[in-house]
C-alpha cells in the first residue's frame, strides 16, 4: 500500500517548491556519498498532471500554499526513476476532537483541538503542541505502493527538508516508520531514516534507474 509521511510545522513559514526541491537533493546526495554509492542524483519538481497532458514544470517563484500538490521527480545518472507526492493541506474541522470521541476521555484537555495532537504529546513540549495546534495547514508526502528504492527513501528526505525550514516534526500514522519515532524532528529523523533505507534496500538499488534494473 502507499504509505505517507507528513510534517506538522510550528511556524507560518512557506518555503518555495524549490527550496524544498533543492535541499532534498542536498540530502540525497549527501547520503549516497555517505554510502559510497557513486550515482548521480537529481531532483525536478513538477505539477501533477493527468494522462495525456503536457508537463509543466514548476516555476522558481513558486511558494507552497495550502492545497498544492507537487510531484518530486528522481533521477538516478540522468535517467528517470521514481516519483514522490508532497502535497500542504488544510486542517479540516472534522480533525478536532470532539467529546464524543476515544480520545476525549483520556485527554480531556485536548477537547477541540487537534486530533493528532495525543499521538505526539509522548514526545512533545505543551508549548511545541500549541504552536502545531495554531496552524491550519500541514504537509504530507506520500509514495506508491510498492515503489521503486529511490522515491522510498526520497519522500522522507523531502519531508525532512520541509520540516527543517518550518521547525516542524516528522510523523506517520500508516507504517510508513515506527511509531515511536512520530514527533521527531528534521534532525532526529535524518540520523537514522536515510541509513536505514539504504541497508533495507540495498546499495545496488540506487545504481542505476528503477526501469533500467527491469530492461
Amino acid at each position: 500500500m502507499s504509505t505517507t509521511i507528513d510534517v506538522y510545522s510550528t511556524t507560518d513559514v512557506f518555503p518555495l517548491v524549490h527550496q524544498t526541491r533543492a535541499r532534498t537533493e542536498e540530502l540525497f546526495r549527501e547520503l549516497l556519498a555517505r554510502h559510497g554509492i557513486d550515482s548521480t542524483l537529481d531532483v525536478t519538481a513538477c505539477y501533477p498532471r493527468e494522462r495525456g497532458e503536457e508537463l509543466r514544470m514548476v516555476p522558481p517563484d513558486v511558494r507552497w500554499t495550502p492545497g498544492l500538490e507537487i510531484g518530486f521527480g528522481y533521477w538516478l545518472n540522468g535517467v528517470w526513476d521514481s516519483n514522490s507526492w508532497p502535497e500542504c493541506l488544510v486542517r479540516d474541522d472534522d480533525d478536532l476532537i470532539n467529546e464524543d470521541d476515544p480520545d476525549a476521555l483520556a485527554y480531556p484537555s485536548f477537547i477541540g483541538r487537534w486530533g493528532l495532537l495525543p499521538e505526539l504529546a509522548h514526545r512533545l513540549a505543551p508549548e511545541t503542541l500549541d504552536l502545531i495546534d495554531a496552524r491550519r495547514h500541514f504537509w504530507s508526502e506520500y509514495r506508491n505502493a510498492a515503489g521503486p528504492a529511490v522515491a522510498s527513501t526520497g519522500y522522507g528526505l523531502a519531508a525532512a527538508a520541509l520540516a527543517e525550514a518550518t521547525d516542524g516534526v516528522i510523523a506517520s500514522f500508516d507504517s510508513a516508520f515506527e511509531l515511536e519515532h512520530n514527533g521527531e524532528t528534521a534532525e532526529e529523523f535524518l540520523s537514522w531514516w536515510g541509513d536505514h533505507q539504504i541497508n533495507f534496500y540495498g546499495k545496488k538499488r540506487f545504481l542505476r534507474s528503477h526501469w533500467e534494473n527491469q530492461s
